[in-house]
């Protein structure tokens, strides 16, 4: 069919656009590392010394320095509708 795109493109093009983050601790490094785990280069390890990342749960989040509890708040982005962000 003239004009028509090739699907497996279509598909790669769209799936480059998304996304998703999470938080992660690396144990040995004892820091967090927010990663895009839908990228395709992610494989479970840390960037800095190739450990095993742990996923942070948000009920049980708790500074992988210190071991301290730490408090979860979720932000809402603004709407565009509220008039606030013009």
């Amino acid at each position: 069919m003239l004009g028509t795109p090739d699907m497996d493109q279509i598909m790669t093009d769209v799936n480059s656009e998304f996304a998703q983050y999470k938080l992660f601790v690396c144990k040995k490094e004892k820091k967090f590392v927010h990663l895009d785990f839908l990228d395709y280069s992610f494989n479970g390890r840390c960037p800095a010394d190739s450990t095993l990342l742990e996923q942070v749960r948000e009920d049980e989040a708790k500074c992988p320095q210190c071991g301290k509890e730490l408090s979860v708040e979720e932000l809402k982005p603004l709407s565009s509708g509220d008039g606030g962000s013009e």
